[in-house]
């Protein structure tokens, strides 16, 4: 049996957020514990990010934006969500930059600071972002028939979501 769009997306979101959730602990902790000893949980927060967000925001974008602007009948309908995947993108990339520099040892107080910020830009946009997300999808499930709805749960498979 296939998975329902809504479990899928489900299961997607609540990894998600559960990493999301650990971003505001690390971005907290910059400033008031050495930079050496953050260096491997800006590299878990790199890792999720680049390994799991990122194809995440890759398989929504080929699949249910396309659906939804069908459905919404508006070409133009998914732009803002879209916008924020651009920005997201940029956010991790500038995190991917400095931690290349804290790997290297050398992160002066400005990219420090500079670290931080990302973290808590990241957070709130992938907070917002993310439960709009969910929304889109609950309407979608409703509005599109049940090959439709399996076909957007199987498209949303991507690199760390399979199933055991």
């Amino acid at each position: 049996m296939l998975s329902t769009l809504p479990a899928v997306s489900k299961e997607h979101h609540e990894r998600l957020m559960w990493n999301v959730d650990h971003l505001p602990m690390l971005g907290d902790r910059i400033g008031t514990v050495p930079l050496v000893d953050l260096s491997p949980e800006v590299d878990e927060a790199a890792t999720f990010l680049t390994v799991l967000l990122l194809p995440h925001m890759d398989a929504t974008e080929r699949s249910l934006y396309p659906e939804l602007e069908r459905l919404l009948q508006n070409r133009h309908s998914m732009t803002p969500m879209r916008r924020e995947h651009a920005e997201i993108r940029r956010l991790v990339d500038d995190l991917v930059h400095i931690q290349k520099d804290l790997a290297a040892g050398k992160l002066p107080t400005g990219e420090a600071m500079a670290l931080r910020r990302v973290i808590f830009r990241l957070y709130a946009l992938l907070k917002i972002h993310l439960a709009e997300e969910q929304l889109y999808v609950g309407m979608l499930d409703h509005a599109v028939s049940t090959e439709v709805a399996e076909a957007l749960a199987l498209a949303l498979e991507h690199g760390g979501f399979e199933h055991a």
